[in-house]
């Protein structure tokens, strides 16, 4: 579990590095439904879960973050989540 925290922060902080603007979301919103991959969804072997609706998510241009209701955020690359669907506000 750690060691997906680590590499969550570490993603984040790699895709926005040298942006100097900050990153923006390109859509935000609360979870309506979707499924998240451990691996990417071509993957062979796969498992993969969801979040509680109602999730915060953010959908930036390489990844999105979903803040579950107790402050947990989750980062998921583009093509390791599928069937996403959010309520924007």
């Amino acid at each position: 579990m750690r060691i997906t925290l680590l590499w969550c922060a570490l993603v984040i902080v790699g895709l926005t590095a040298g942006c100097g603007c900050g990153s923006k979301a390109l859509v935000a919103g609360t979870l309506e439904d979707g499924t998240f991959w451990e691996k990417p969804l071509l993957a062979g072997s796969n498992s993969g879960g969801s979040y509680s609706k109602g999730s915060r998510v953010e959908v930036y241009e390489q990844f999105v973050v979903v803040t579950t209701p107790d402050g947990v955020s989750h980062v998921h690359p583009h093509g390791y989540y599928s069937r996403l669907q959010l309520k924007t506000h």
